[in-house]
């Protein structure tokens, strides 16, 4: 059976990470690792934009490290196999994964008998945060924000919104903000943005939770976008907090992560070329094409982050029933 941390000591065991894991330095391996190739899980498949981020970020750590870094998708089940395996993989700092914090943060809440914990792993670092607009068609009547809550709180139940299946980070970030909002809408689950894309071109959705590069590329009108900042692209368009409706937990980031047990010298050397790689301009470039922040945290920043973000939609897939 897997053992789960209680939520008030997730905090601790994320940030802290491999720290806790060794007693005192290990130089011969700090100088010696790595010695061969590196493998990076990819739990989503391939040409995806974040598999392609994944490439170019194999190929600049490799070039860090001074060896080879492979991209391996294992997708499949929510991106719970590609974790699994590397809850699977021995914890020497070989086997890493780059992928999305959801298969940690949310999956571990609603599935059972994952063959993986919340505290299975070691974050390395924050690599990315796809940033996730309240988006609504050029032709929507709804001018900002004030004005579709104002109609749904007189028209309640009668507005639809769409976002990318039960539980994604779409849905989980639509429902804190309609809940703190004050207003129920109708939630509309699709595959992907591409299959709701249409549907919300056509008005047959009112609102969709939409990716920059969805507002972008279709020319959304985004409403409030979730970002602890203005986006510089969309300078007119407000954060969720600016609006009065408090912090939301967006689990739309992602970073690299290893086998909790790695090695200390081991987790360190990753953190630092992790850095290098996420502020060097071959990735931050790529990432900008998938219109994603390629935005840096170090293991305690972004430990404390997916502990406090884990907290809020673990409760809020309960009282949404999301369990499987």
């Amino acid at each position: 059976m897997t053992r789960k941390l209680p939520s008030r000591r997730l905090a601790l065991a994320w940030s802290l990470g491999a720290a806790l894991l060794a007693l005192g330095p290990r130089p011969a391996l700090a100088e010696t690792y790595p010695d061969r190739p590196l493998q990076i899980i990819m739990p989503l498949p391939p040409g995806s934009g974040t598999d392609l981020m994944a490439r170019v970020f194999a190929t600049e750590l490799g070039g860090i490290l001074g060896q080879r870094a492979v991209v391996n998708n294992r997708t499949g089940a929510s991106l719970t196999i590609g974790m699994a395996a590397l809850a699977n993989a021995p914890a020497d700092g070989y086997t890493l994964a780059f992928t999305p914090v959801t298969p940690i943060v949310v999956q571990t809440h609603r599935v059972k008998n994952l063959g993986y914990g919340r505290d299975s792993f070691v974050p390395i670092c924050q690599t990315f945060e796809n940033v996730f607009h309240v988006a609504v068609p050029p032709s929507s009547p709804f001018r900002d924000f004030r004005a579709l809550v104002d109609h749904a709180r007189a028209n309640p139940g009668r507005l639809r919104y769409g976002h990318t299946g039960p539980a994604s980070g779409p849905h989980l970030l639509g429902e804190q903000i309609w809940r703190q909002a004050g207003v129920g809408l109708v939630d509309v689950p699709y595959r992907g943005e591409a299959d709701f894309a249409t549907n919300l071109l056509s008005g047959t959705l009112d609102i969709g939770m939409a990716t920059s590069f969805l507002v972008q590329s279709l020319n959304l009108r985004s409403l409030a976008v979730a970002s602890s900042e203005r986006l510089p692209s969309m300078p007119e368009v407000p954060t969720v907090e600016e609006l009065g409706l408090g912090r939301v937990a967006s689990v739309t980031y992602g970073g690299l992560f290893v086998r909790a047990g790695t090695p200390e010298a081991v987790t360190t050397r990753l953190e630092e070329a992790c850095r290098r790689v996420v502020e060097g301009a071959p990735y931050r470039e790529v990432a900008e094409k998938q219109a994603v922040r390629a935005t840096y945290l170090g293991r305690g920043e972004i430990g404390r982050r997916m502990a406090t973000d884990e907290a809020v939609v673990g409760a809020l897939i309960r009282e949404l029933h999301l369990e499987e």
